[in-house]
C-alpha cells in the first residue's frame, strides 16, 4: 500500500463486560479471536470471521477499570450479509440478542432484520435473494 492509499480494516466496539461480549460475538456470528492486547488502560480482542482472510476485523475494547458505558446514537448498526437470514437470526437470538425490527422485505429480493446485542450494540442482518 503506497503512502496515499487507505483501506477500512476494523470496527471497534466499547464494551463494559468483555467475557459476555466476546461470548455473544463468537456464538452469534462465529467470530474468532485473532489477537489480544491486555494493556494497563484497556483489554482488547481483535476478532475475525473464520475464512474471511483480510476481511474487516471487529475489535472489542474494555477500558480498565471496567465501567458502565453509554451507547451513542450517532452511528448505525454493524451489518452482516447472510445467505439465510432466518438461521442467522436464530443464532443471534440464542446468543442473547434482542430483535428491534423483525425480518422485513424492504425491496424486491432484499430482506433486513435489526437486532441489539446483549451489550446494546445495533446489528443489521441483510439477505439478498437471487
Amino acid at each position: 500500500m503506497d503512502g496515499t492509499a487507505i483501506a477500512l480494516r476494523f470496527v471497534k466496539l466499547q464494551v463494559d463486560d468483555m467475557a459476555s461480549a466476546l461470548a455473544f460475538w463468537q456464538s452469534a456470528f462465529g467470530f474468532e479471536v485473532q489477537a489480544t492486547y491486555d494493556e494497563p488502560g484497556f483489554l482488547e480482542h481483535v476478532l475475525a470471521i473464520a475464512g474471511e482472510n483480510g476481511g474487516l476485523s471487529l475489535m472489542l475494547v474494555q477500558p480498565k477499570p471496567a465501567a458502565r458505558l453509554e451507547q451513542g446514537t450517532a452511528h448505525g448498526p454493524l451489518g452482516f450479509m447472510c445467505a439465510d437470514i432466518s438461521a442467522a437470526l436464530q443464532r443471534a437470538l440464542a446468543a442473547g440478542a434482542r430483535v428491534t425490527m423483525p425480518v422485513t422485505q424492504v425491496a424486491p429480493g432484499v430482506q433486513v432484520c435489526l437486532l441489539e446485542s446483549p451489550q446494546g450494540h445495533a446489528v443489521e442482518l441483510v439477505q439478498l435473494d437471487t
